[in-house]
């Protein structure tokens, strides 16, 4: 019966370490007029906020984003939601127009240049959001790291345990 609890609890601290996902990262790209775009593959999801714009975003494919200084890529959204200031005045997105032939989508342009349009106020205001990158960081977390601690301290109790059990009684 023990040897079977060791191995149950040896199997989940090996899933718990297998089952972290090691490509999980967040991307920043820092735009020319301070705008902010983060990309993040756990949750496809992204945020672009700066002065003139605070919109969040999802997309299926954000999934697969690879990251890089100048990054290439071409994202349908799934959904769009949030501000964009134009002429002086915060516009939402029109759901309204989100199935024509130009759906709403993220993308590069000419390597550096990073392009959101969508259908920004109703009537009509405005199209493309471009905006040209400065800078780029990416946070990757660790793999595993916390099934692998979990690992160490059932061991350390293991251990523990084991040495109180082995120690002679005094008669």
């Amino acid at each position: 019966m023990k040897t079977l609890k060791k191995a149950c609890i040896a199997a989940g601290l090996a899933i718990a370490t297998v089952a972290a996902p090691a490509s999980a990262a967040i991307f920043e790209y820092t735009m020319t007029n301070g705008d902010i775009l983060t990309i993040n593959t756990d949750t496809s999801s992204a945020t672009f906020v700066g002065k003139r714009i605070n919109a969040t975003m999802t997309s299926a494919g954000f999934a697969s984003f690879t990251g890089g200084a100048t990054p290439s890529f071409n994202y349908v959204l799934d959904t769009l939601d949030g501000t964009r200031l134009i002429r002086g005045k915060r516009e939402t997105d029109n759901p309204l127009y989100k199935d024509t032939t130009h759906p709403q989508v993220l993308k590069t342009m000419s390597g550096n240049r990073i392009n959101l349009w969508a259908w920004w106020g109703d009537p009509i205001t405005g199209g493309d959001y471009v905006k040209t990158i400065k800078s780029y960081s990416a946070q990757v977390p660790e793999p595993g790291a916390l099934g692998l601690m979990a690992l160490g301290l059932g061991g350390m109790a293991f251990a523990r345990r084991r040495r109180r059990k082995q120690a002679p009684v005094a008669a």
